[in-house]
């Protein structure tokens, strides 16, 4: 892998140079100067995995969308296809680094610290690819505006992280094998909490008391007609996005996290905290995003409500040991937030106004970590056994020495 690595580092020179004869601009100078000093420094091995893992990654992912471009308007008739090779590409250009600069990294601390900028910087806020001549309407650029291609390259960076640090990746850890009560239990749990997707969103716009826990009007969704995105393509891409790269992003979080307070008594409820709060944050940058149109207000509420939730899909993970089952309740909730016509911005129903969205926010906030809570209370000793095995260190082929 480390000669895969030094290969990706002259080939990207070679795209650099043809970047610059198509664009000229002073960032594209820039990064060449970087991937040849990159090349030079090599032997010195502190300075090497700073520019590594700093700045190549940015390099490596932003220099995909920029030859996609290129090529896109040199050979318009092949657009899809260059699409195509654009996505596998970019899902699987971090692979390298990954293994060998993010796999050296010793600390917990620094391991986080560099997740979350290989995530929240480098991945999550890449600029999306330029299409054209497709459908603006279509499956196509709404995939690409969706940003789920990045989302997959997430998941791909937290599975060869996690492996390179000695950690396995359990998307569905077997934690309820052989036990049926268990199971029972976590099945009413998953049940539950997908109702509570579906109460969070329809309490929002209820005009009625008794549309708060019952009687919800379907008809106030529409996927076809929602009032934050395009059209129904939208809605699910975006949704499906979410529910991968921020979960993953929660997983790996949460990992470290775990091993960050090992030896301190509140180990899991810090880690569960910490992660929330990391989780929330981002969404932020909600209020700069133009398709979406938030406020600064509906913003703060968001991070507060995501916080909540936060705390909730932590816990589940560590009680369950499983990922999927966060990325569907993620992406079910996100495709009812989406799925909202504008019908549902009657300024008439129960928590309608600023003082009412509060009130909302605050009660979502409250049923999520008292979900929470519950679980850690009543499933503390199946939590601490999956911590264990979630946190054990154990040699792969991918483990950095």
């Amino acid at each position: 892998m480390k000669k895969v690595f030094q290969i990706q580092l002259y080939l990207n020179i070679l795209i650099a140079i043809i970047i610059l004869i198509s664009y000229h601009t002073v960032k594209d100078w820039i990064y060449l100067g970087i991937l040849v000093a990159a090349v030079l420094v090599s032997k010195n091995k502190k300075i090497s995995q700073l520019i590594n893992t700093v700045l190549i990654p940015m390099i490596f992912i932003e220099q995909v969308r920029d030859l996609g471009n290129i090529l896109m308007q040199h050979l318009s008739k092949l657009t899809i296809l260059i699409f195509w090779i654009y996505a596998l590409v970019t899902v699987i250009v971090l692979i390298p680094v990954t293994i060998i600069e993010y796999g050296k990294i010793k600390k917990p601390i620094w391991r986080l610290i560099a997740s979350v900028w290989m995530i929240n910087v480098v991945i999550m806020y890449c600029h999306l690819l330029t299409l054209k001549n497709v459908n603006p309407d279509g499956f196509l650029m709404s995939l690409n505006k969706s940003g789920l291609v990045y989302a997959l390259a997430i998941l791909v960076y937290v599975y060869f992280a996690v492996k390179s640090w000695g950690y396995e990746f359990y998307f569905n850890l077997p934690t309820f094998k052989g036990k049926k009560l268990q199971l029972l239990s976590f099945i009413l749990i998953f049940g539950l909490a997908i109702w509570l997707s579906f109460f969070q969103v329809f309490s929002e716009f209820a005009q009625r008391w008794q549309e708060l826990f019952w009687n919800w009007d379907f008809s106030l969704l529409d996927p076809t007609e929602p009032v934050f995105l395009k059209n129904a393509w939208s809605v699910y891409l975006y949704s499906i996005e979410a529910g991968i790269g921020e979960e993953a992003a929660r997983y790996i979080n949460l990992i470290l996290l775990l091993v960050l307070f090992k030896n301190k008594k509140w180990q899991i409820n810090g880690a569960v905290l910490g992660s929330a709060i990391l989780f929330a944050l981002p969404h932020i940058g909600n209020a700069f995003a133009s398709e979406l149109k938030q406020t600064p207000l509906a913003t703060a509420f968001q991070v507060i409500d995501t916080f909540g939730f936060g705390c909730f899909a932590a816990v589940l993970i560590l009680y369950s040991g499983k990922l999927w089952p966060t990325i569907i309740i993620h992406t079910l909730h996100d495709i009812l937030v989406f799925s909202e016509t504008p019908l549902t911005q009657d300024s008439v129903d129960i928590f309608g106004g600023n003082t009412g969205q509060f009130t909302h926010v605050i009660i979502s906030l409250v049923l999520w970590v008292s979900f929470a809570v519950f679980i850690l209370i009543k499933n503390r000793k199946l939590i601490k056994q999956n911590v264990q095995i979630l946190t054990r260190v154990q040699k792969t082929d991918l483990t950095i020495s």
